[in-house]
């Protein structure tokens, strides 16, 4: 089984802590496209795999960023390119840093700056500046599993 179906098995086993949209109803390569051009950042494959299958999603009540589908000037909320733009204004973060998620002691970003190896960028936490996973798919793993 390749890592996005087993994924996808640990979401539908997850229960109700995880509120996932239904699988197959998600972001629009366009929108995709547009955000990537408005972040100057190419996103990870397994992070748009999950856009465009998912759409969003909250973990045990901590929303993970997505794309809300709605013009970027006026958006607001957990869309990926309204927190990347509110982060870099309120906290100074460099241009590498897109928080993918807030939790009440933490945040989590990809780290543009590193190369990215086969399309993903690792997971760090803002606090200690540790990875925290190596692409996306781990990181909604440890999310739900932990």
């Amino acid at each position: 089984m390749d890592r996005y179906n087993e994924l996808r098995q640990i979401i539908e086993n997850a229960g109700d802590s995880v509120e996932f949209a239904e699988f197959g109803e998600g972001v629009s390569d366009k929108w995709i496209s547009k955000a990537e051009r408005r972040l100057n950042i190419l996103l990870p494959e397994s992070y748009k795999w999950w856009l465009k299958n998912y759409g969003g999603a909250e973990i045990y009540g901590e929303e993970i960023f997505s794309i809300y589908e709605q013009d970027f000037d006026s958006v607001i909320g957990g869309d990926i390119v309204y927190m990347y733009e509110q982060n870099k204004k309120i906290y100074q973060f460099s241009n590498n840093i897109l928080v993918i998620c807030e939790t009440e002691d933490e945040m989590f970003y990809f780290d543009t700056s590193e190369d990215k190896i086969d399309n993903e960028y690792s997971i760090y936490t803002i606090n200690t500046r540790e990875l925290y996973a190596y692409d996306f798919i781990e990181f909604l793993e440890k999310r739900i599993l932990n």
